[in-house]
């Protein structure tokens, strides 16, 4: 029954995402979504919400930094037999200003090949105004929300969660890798939640394959802002 639950739930959601997809706003490029979308998607914000949830005014004043491309550590990082790489997420993010000042971050990322799309709105004040001394590569290590700049050997960390996740302000490329592979041991070290034991009729709850949810989630995205536009220009 869960399976089948699962399955509708999933299907539910692509469909939604592929209905919306075509509505929702889309460029060629990064470059040309942030110039065409990123100001009026926060001047919808503030418009139609409440602006502190967002560490804005309601002052329309609103400019961005730079766009940078969003790298992710390889699949190599995680073992300490292969050289640690990154590789792109597909998302680019700028610093969103108002009034001048770094307040929040806002994204796009390549939705399909060559079609990029809106993604998030929300990183937070901490990130926006670090990402204007991003002198390298953006890196992010999402599972513990932390953001560095990597210059080819060290990375430096650019929020509390990254030098609270390296314990300090920079770390090497070989000692980060290390970190990765430890952090990735402990987790898969943790007990899991299924049912165990001697009985080989035990039956244990199916796993939800969270990596499809979590694409799932990121297709439909568009939809919701599409409705958030709408309901909030009636």
């Amino acid at each position: 029954m869960f399976r089948h639950l699962t399955t509708f739930a999933l299907a539910g959601i692509f469909t939604l995402a592929a209905t919306s997809a075509a509505a929702a706003p889309t460029e060629r490029s990064a470059e040309r979504f942030a110039e065409e979308h990123f100001e009026s998607i926060v001047l919808d914000h503030i418009e139609g919400d409440d602006p502190s949830n967002y560490h804005l005014t309601e002052s329309r004043a609103i400019s961005f930094g730079s766009l940078h491309e969003v790298m992710i550590a390889a699949q190599s990082c995680y073992s300490s037999d292969e050289m640690c790489t990154f590789v792109s997420s597909k998302e680019y993010v700028s610093a969103v200003l108002q009034d001048g000042e770094p307040r929040n971050v806002i994204g796009t990322y390549e939705q399909e090949p060559g079609l990029f799309a809106f993604s998030t709105f929300g990183y937070g004040d901490e990130l926006a105004i670090a990402l204007a001394d991003v002198s390298g590569t953006l890196v992010h290590s999402a599972r513990e929300n932390a953001w560095f700049d990597y210059d080819g050997k060290t990375l430096t960390a650019l929020t509390t969660d990254a030098k609270r996740f390296i314990d300090g302000d920079t770390i090497t490329l070989e000692m980060y890798q290390k970190r990765l592979v430890e952090t990735q041991s402990n987790t898969e070290a943790q007990p899991g939640d299924a049912l165990t034991g001697g009985s080989g009729d035990v039956q244990t709850t199916e796993p939800i394959s969270y990596w499809m949810l979590g694409l799932a989630l990121l297709a439909v995205l568009p939809l919701a802002y599409l409705f958030y536009r709408r309901r909030w220009r009636k």
